[in-house]
């Protein structure tokens, strides 16, 4: 059981905050909150996945607050070198682990788009339509990985 004071809101409390739950005249509050709630999920869900279970990293809570109330300027954070920390931070746990069951932390979705554009193994059958070879040459290394492709749509 994870250590009470260490977990934030939970995954069902945070779903409350969905888009089609809020009121088209909705006042500045309620978007504000929304939105809060809205990074915490893809924070705690997404970028930071953790071993809590059911709730976000209460660490994450000032974060998405600051961005949330900021009116003008929205702080500016290093998401990217985070996420990529996180993700080799759970791959070293995971694979260290010699009792229990280990279990991936980090990013996971951040590792399987970069495993299905560079490894045969476990990729999805994608039409292969968006390569142009007139646009991005005959080698394969030139034309872009399938994510950047999923972006684009």
């Amino acid at each position: 059981m994870p250590h009470p004071r260490a977990a934030g809101p939970s995954k069902t409390w945070l779903l409350q905050f969905a888009p089609t739950q809020l009121d088209p005249d909705a006042d500045e509050n309620s978007v504000t909150r929304s939105l809060e709630a809205y990074l915490l999920w893809l924070f705690g869900y997404i970028m930071f996945n953790n071993t809590h279970g059911n709730s976000v990293d209460r660490i994450l809570i000032p974060y998405a607050r600051d961005i949330a109330d900021a009116d003008e300027d929205v702080p500016s954070y290093s998401w990217g070198s985070a996420v990529l920390a996180a993700t080799y931070r759970g791959l070293c746990d995971s694979c260290t682990k010699t009792r229990g069951e280990a279990i991936l932390t980090g990013c996971p979705p951040l590792l399987q788009v970069w495993s299905y554009g560079r490894l045969a193994v476990g990729r999805p059958i994608v039409i292969r339509a968006p390569y142009h070879e007139a646009l991005y040459g005959d080698l394969e290394d030139d034309r872009p990985m399938m994510g950047t492709l999923w972006l684009w749509r």
